[in-house]
């Protein structure tokens, strides 16, 4: 067996020991710890990561079945595996290179036109197959306006692009439901659904995403004045490729339609037909089944299932009226805004060490509770953590965005640290623009 798994299991194991010794409000702040422990560090594999604090929470006798079962088969976490088998298909069987050469041909080579193309390609596809899907499968279209060899010294323009991609992928990813771990834990946390999401985060992520655009240029000063590429052949879809997006569409505008009806038999269709889908998927593509969910990043969406679950818990053992006591005593020395402007500070510092789903899942039951003592709407509560959890913008550890282009040799720390300061600073003023004038306004509409 490996050294990790040994480690893992010997963390599960002991973690059971102590915790079932305590009472069970003492028992959730456990689990709270080995949450942070099992998601902020390599300590614990990955898979572990994700299954850990459900088991624990079972063993324990502080979650019943239905409770873990309710929060792991639902729409959202379907037609999120889904979107991982569609970006495993997209790479695989040469929907990328198809849409590379239509991004060229509209943009007539020109340079400005093709990147802003790749980058509107990787915003939308980051909807709908996770922002770190997008990441893998953009990034090395987009390098065709210029090419890089790994190993090579990274022009201006090349770090450019990357960053580009990136800023994108993960704006993209956070303006929908499914588009990220991030989005989908905190709106699991939230219980905002999927439409009111949408509108509440993307006049906030275009604003970022425009501006963070504009940053990278300043800090990079790529030329973008290189001469037109010559244009490849524009060749059509193959049938596989055809059927390929006709399923996808299909069952995509079937779940919209089950999930917007929400009634007693939408629901369960919503979740058996992203999945059954996958039958057909790989009869088209030729590909076993096995291959498509290898593709599947089955860690993340245990790091949500468990999120879910260790909100539900914490909230049953009673950690919110201590919590909220605890927040009182202070409120009367600090005021609340300040209290608020502290906690998102404190936020987007621990999202640099930590990855953006792990820093939501940490920080999300908390600040959930905390609600009712700061005077929170759950629409503040939102951006405080989609927004602030995913402003990591230097460390590689940080979002496999960042990891992408570090391992790719595009970029380095002392590199991003110039663009990383900026773009924070960028993304807080957004953030309490988004908390002081778009959320009130958003709250009024729906």
């Amino acid at each position: 067996m490996p050294q990790r798994h040994r480690t893992s299991l010997l963390i599960g194991a002991l973690s059971l020991a102590a915790l079932s010794l305590l009472p069970p409000l003492s028992q959730g702040l456990g689990l709270l710890l080995l949450a942070i422990i099992c998601w902020a560090t390599p300590w614990v594999g990955p898979l572990y990561a994700g299954v850990m604090i459900p088991v624990l929470a079972l063993l324990l006798g502080l979650a019943e079945p239905t409770l873990v079962l309710s929060r792991a088969v639902n729409p959202i976490i379907s037609i999120f595996v889904f979107g991982f088998v569609f970006a495993f298909l997209f790479h695989r069987c040469g929907l990328g290179q198809w849409a590379q050469v239509k991004v060229l041909r509209l943009s007539g080579g020109r340079m400005k036109p093709a990147l802003a193309g790749f980058a509107l390609l990787a915003f939308g596809s980051s909807m709908l197959v996770t922002n770190v899907a997008s990441v893998a499968l953009v990034f090395p279209l987009a390098l065709c306006l210029a090419p890089y060899r790994y190993g090579e010294p990274a022009s201006p323009l090349q770090k450019y692009i990357g960053v580009l991609i990136v800023l994108s992928a993960t704006m993209g990813g956070i303006s929908s439901v499914i588009g990220s771990t991030t989005s989908l834990i905190v709106a699991g946390l939230t219980e905002i659904g999927m439409w009111q999401w949408t509108q509440l985060m993307l006049p906030l992520t275009v604003s970022l995403w425009l501006l963070g655009a504009y940053v990278a240029a300043r800090v990079f000063a790529p030329d973008l004045s290189a001469p037109a590429l010559s244009l490849p052949e524009d060749k059509p879809l193959t049938p596989m490729q055809r059927r390929i997006l006709l399923v996808t569409a299909t069952v995509l505008l079937g779940w919209l339609g089950c999930y917007r009806l929400d009634t007693q038999w939408a629901r369960p269709l919503a979740v058996l037909l992203p999945l059954v889908a996958i039958l057909p998927l790989a009869a088209v593509s030729r590909q076993p089944v096995g291959k498509l969910l290898g593709g599947v990043q089955w860690p993340a969406v245990g790091v949500f299932v468990s999120a879910l679950v260790l909100s539900a818990l914490l909230k049953g053992v009673g950690l919110a009226e201590a919590l909220g006591g605890g927040l009182q005593e202070i409120g009367a020395l600090i005021p609340a805004p300040v209290l608020v402007l502290m906690l998102l500070l404190a936020i987007m510092a621990f999202t640099e060490f930590v990855t953006n789903s792990g820093t939501v899942a940490i920080w999300g039951p908390l600040l959930l509770y905390l609600v009712a003592p700061l005077e929170l709407e759950l629409a503040e509560v939102a951006i405080i953590l989609a927004l602030g959890g995913s402003t990591a913008y230097v460390l590689p550890s940080s979002t496999p965005g960042n990891a992408v282009l570090y391992s790719a040799g595009v970029v380095n720390r002392r590199e991003m640290v110039p663009l990383g300061y900026r773009m924070k600073a960028t993304a807080l003023g957004v953030i309490l623009l988004g908390l002081l004038a778009w959320a009130p306004l958003w709250q009024s509409l729906v």
